[in-house]
């Protein structure tokens, strides 16, 4: 096989109540065998979708899509099935979707080489040499929930390449790890897919993956435009039915708006702008203005630190353990959360950063210590009246963006607040839709959207709740630069609006508008 993948001249429609959403638009991509390339594209630009089409998970509405060797247009399931168990090794963003929780690291691993047909003591006994291979050996006996973060996805790693497949697939596996973590699992992977003679297609917005690649491309509106190694300037791509997709800085730099004009010969083409129409109508630059509006928000004064801590106390942590599996996970934690405060909590992965905020929402019992919401202490109550406290005071966004896929983005809004007992309320619903970006997809199914929209959707369906505090784990982990921008601006927002706002986060730009930061570890 010297092909890992060909996809040629691709096109995805989603179905939705007004009509198709077009996810892939003639996209054109090649990996060879052995290559490893890394996509980037920002949010709602197909990645997600190219991946789902690359595993079988959705069919293609038109064009070539080879991958191992398999015909994805004309396959039955089984095929499709033959080729994720034995060919394809997939690492997902979230762990906790690929590792097991009751078993151990070793029977993880070994899982894995008996979806792809290997008897149960060899499996076992690769397992354990795969592990070994890659000095992870010493966490074979641990289970998943006692690993941080980056031990856990660098065991997914391990798990993807222990049948030694064809073609690994990764989709932002570093989206939720701190920066020296993310460069481990970086360096898992390259190691990994080089022992195994496995292409790897890793989806990311982190630029630092670039640094594991052979090819770099970028995706944008579903086609590929522009593509670059390490020692190469950044080219722009024309596919095969003749488009070229211009960057929007380039674009920008350019003057360019809705109209170009080209001038010179074919291999020195030069684009200048165009005269624009009387009424041009709509532009492309949604990305743009909320980005701008992004920055506004982040470069707003604060209230000074004395002014903040006069306000009330909606939440409060004290002297709070953990343990599991006999290992400490927080050990006297503290933490006060105040009203029209943004609190981030930061830490290294593993840390206990999603511990904490669990013990903070009452979803999970601390071993010691005190917690108390709106003055509530939570010891003295059972599981339906913690979830009836959460109801009235706390709404919580999760690493899992846990949506009603059928209806779309304002429906999802409407519904929080039914299920709260709330009244309607379009403006509000308006607001937040507009203030995180998400007016160009309010209409469409959630199902339809990508990782970093349904991102977006979750935060909205929070704030949209008007709760006295507000909890987000990770709340920038699929988003690009600009739309990072967007939700630390809405966060920044909902705290000035009287909101108490905690993140679990690793990402500056969060840290860089919040009034309060807590490390842990």
């Amino acid at each position: 096989m010297t092909v890992a993948v060909r996809a040629h001249d691709v096109f995805c429609l989603y179905p939705t109540p007004r009509g198709h959403v077009a996810a892939l638009r003639g996209l054109t991509l090649d990996v060879a065998a052995g290559e490893r390339v890394v996509v980037h594209g920002p949010n709602g630009s197909g990645k997600t979708t190219l991946l789902r089409v690359l595993i079988g998970e959705v069919a293609p509405s038109a064009g070539i899509v080879e991958v191992c060797g398999v015909d994805l247009v004309g396959a039955v399931e089984a095929d499709r099935a033959r080729l994720r168990g034995r060919r394809l090794g997939l690492v997902d963003q979230h762990y906790a979707r690929t590792l097991r929780p009751e078993i151990s690291v070793l029977d993880n691993v070994a899982l894995q080489l008996r979806l792809a047909g290997t008897g149960r003591r060899t499996a076992r006994d690769r397992a354990g040499a795969a592990l070994e291979s890659l000095g992870l050996s010493h966490l074979a006996a641990r289970r998943p929930a006692t690993l941080s973060g980056g031990e856990a996805q660098r065991v997914c790693v391990c798990a993807a390449v222990a049948h030694s497949p064809s073609l690994v697939l990764a989709d932002e596996p570093t989206g939720e790890l701190d920066r020296a973590s993310a460069e481990e699992v970086y360096d898992q992977l390259a190691a990994a897919v080089t022992a195994s003679g496995s292409a790897l297609l890793l989806v990311t917005h982190d630029a630092r993956a670039t640094r594991v690649a052979d090819r770099i491309v970028r995706i944008r509106d579903g086609r590929l435009s522009e593509e670059w190694t390490g020692s190469d300037a950044e080219s722009l791509v024309v596919d095969d039915r003749g488009w070229v997709r211009l960057p929007e800085p380039l674009r920008r730099g350019a003057g360019v708006r809705t109209r170009v004009r080209a001038a010179g010969a074919p291999e020195s083409i030069v684009l200048s702008p165009a005269p624009e129409p009387a009424s041009p109508g709509l532009t492309s630059a949604v990305t743009k203005e909320r980005s701008e509006e992004g920055r506004r928000h982040l470069k707003a004064p604060e209230p000074a630190r004395a002014e903040r801590a006069q306000r009330s106390t909606v939440a409060r942590l004290e002297a709070v353990s953990v343990a599991r599996d006999g290992r400490g996970i927080l050990d006297g934690a503290a933490l006060t959360v105040r009203a029209g405060t943004l609190t981030v909590i930061r830490g290294r992965s593993g840390a206990g950063k999603t511990t904490l905020l669990r013990v903070l929402c009452g979803l999970e019992r601390p071993d010691a210590g005190s917690v108390r919401i709106a003055g509530v202490e939570l010891a003295g109550l059972d599981r339906s009246a913690r979830a009836a406290l959460r109801r009235r005071h706390v709404c919580v966004g999760g690493q899992d963006t846990i949506l009603v896929e059928s209806v779309d983005v304002d429906e999802n809004l409407d519904l929080v607040r039914l299920a709260r007992g709330l009244p309607p309320d379009a403006t509000l619903v308006e607001h937040w839709v507009r203030t995180l970006g998400l007016a160009p997809v309010r209409r469409r199914p959630v199902r339809v959207l990508s990782g970093g929209e349904r991102q977006r959707v979750a935060a909205a369906r929070v704030l949209a709740a008007q709760p006295g505090l507000a909890v987000f784990d990770e709340p920038t982990s699929r988003q690009d630069e600009a739309h990072a921008e967007i939700v630390a601006a809405a966060l920044s927002a909902a705290a000035r609006s009287g909101t108490a706002v905690v993140a679990a986060t690793h990402d500056p730009v969060l840290v860089a508008v919040a009034d309060e930061v807590v490390d842990l570890g």
